[in-house]
C-alpha cells in the first residue's frame, strides 16, 4: 500500500475560493491551501488506504463525514487534487466515530471485503477511528477537516 492521507485544517470561508482555485489553476490551489491550511494535531501514520478503507466502512454504516453544503466544492476540489474530503464539526459525530462504537471483527471483515488482508488491519481501523473523532473534535466551528488520500 503506497498512498498518503493527510489532514488539513483550513478555514471554513476558504472553501469556495478553494473549488474556485481547484477548477482554475491546480498549482494555485496548492499554494492557497499552503498558505491558508494547518496540519492537524495528529499525523496519520497508515497507508492511506487505511483512511480510505475506514470512510467507506463509515458511509456504508450511514455515518456520512461531508456535510451536503459543500458537495460542489467538494467535487471541484476532488478533481484537482485527488481523492478528498471535507468535514465540519457535527453534533454526534465523536460519538458516532468512537472506536469503542466498532467491533473490530466489523472493521476487520471490511477491509477483506475491499481485497485488504493484513494482520493489523482492525489496528489500523480503530486507530483511523480514533484519528477521525480526536481531529474533527478539535475543529472550531469555523474550521473544516480537510483530508487528503493521494
Amino acid at each position: 500500500m503506497s498512498a498518503i492521507a493527510s489532514l488539513t485544517v483550513v478555514p471554513r470561508d476558504s472553501i469556495i475560493e478553494l473549488a474556485r482555485l481547484a477548477r482554475t489553476s491546480p498549482s494555485s490551489f496548492r499554494a492557497y491551501l499552503a498558505e491558508h491550511g494547518s496540519r492537524a494535531r495528529q499525523e496519520y501514520d497508515w497507508s492511506g488506504y487505511c483512511m480510505l478503507y475506514v470512510l467507506t466502512y463509515l458511509q456504508e454504516r450511514g455515518i456520512d463525514l461531508e456535510p451536503p453544503e459543500f458537495n460542489a466544492e467538494s467535487e471541484a476540489i476532488n478533481s484537482a487534487y485527488g481523492l478528498t474530503t471535507l468535514i465540519t464539526p457535527a453534533l454526534g459525530l465523536s460519538e458516532q466515530l468512537d472506536p469503542s462504537a466498532h467491533r473490530e471483527e466489523e472493521l476487520v471483515a471490511h477491509f477483506e471485503e475491499m481485497g485488504v488482508d493484513f494482520e493489523e488491519s482492525g489496528t489500523a481501523g480503530r486507530d483511523t477511528l480514533r484519528l477521525l473523532r480526536d481531529s474533527i473534535s478539535d475543529l472550531r466551528d469555523d474550521q473544516v477537516l480537510l483530508i487528503n488520500i493521494g
